[in-house]
């Protein structure tokens, strides 16, 4: 019992089952926030003790952890489509959101721009001055795009020091004027930094984009590996019906 004019102790317990067998956390969360990101099985479910005491939830403490759930699951969601490195989309998700783009892009007849962007002298870097140099000279490349970019615009690592941009409702003319000022944008940022890298870059527009990412990811990708041949640090633009 409380005493007259004492408050409640209210704490919350995580609860999940493996092989048939009931798992508590073993924490005493002040939160039910705290206590929803303590659950470990699909199964997980929390409970409430006031004073010692198990009691059911209130309809309050329901919609709460609801809602904690909830962020818990669009958290990860959204991590699951990030590059764990840089934060920019990761492969699998730079492919779902290109084949929704290049869907919508065929029905409105809007055109689509897919750009590939690979980092000269990279490997340099890595060598000389560390691979967590390394690490920041790609996050530093991710955060530029980023800036550089239109909100509506798509920023994607497709592993080592492989970039996929994605420009929504962007002709070739309007595509060659943003990639001439994110060129300019990263190449100053590397100055800044001191680093020896320069950027080759490809891109095509497409005026009826394919239905499968590959076939649009493997296009911009040929035209960035020309620019690597021949010379690399410039940008090269193609337009495909």
């Amino acid at each position: 019992m409380t005493a007259a004019g004492e408050r409640s102790a209210t704490y919350y317990v995580a609860f999940w089952s493996e092989d048939n067998l009931l798992v508590l956390c073993g924490h005493q969360h002040k939160t039910l926030a705290d206590a929803a990101a303590c659950i470990q099985g699909t199964d997980g479910f929390v409970r409430a003790f006031t004073d010692g005491h198990e009691r059911p939830l209130t309809n309050v403490e329901q919609d709460e952890l609801v809602r904690a759930l909830l962020a818990l699951y669009l958290r990860f969601r959204d991590l699951s489509r990030k590059d764990c490195k840089t934060g920019a989309l990761n492969d699998r998700a730079f492919r779902e959101v290109l084949s929704y783009e290049s869907k919508r892009s065929r029905r409105g007849r809007t055109p689509l721009t897919v750009v590939s962007l690979d980092l000269d002298g990279f490997k340099a870097v890595n060598d000389i001055l560390g691979h967590d140099t390394g690490d920041l000279v790609l996050k530093v490349v991710v955060w530029t795009m980023q800036s550089t970019l239109r909100e509506m615009d798509s920023v994607a690592r497709l592993g080592g020091d492989e970039f996929a941009l994605l420009l929504p409702e962007t002709p070739l003319d309007s595509a060659r004027v943003v990639l001439d000022k994110l060129h300019k944008a990263l190449k100053d940022a590397m100055k800044a930094y001191r680093w020896e890298v320069t950027f080759s870059i490809g891109a095509v527009t497409f005026r009826d984009p394919p239905t499968t990412p590959d076939h649009i990811i493997n296009a911009a990708d040929r035209v960035m590996c020309q620019v690597k041949r021949t010379g690399k640090d410039r940008i090269s633009l193609l337009a495909l019906d």
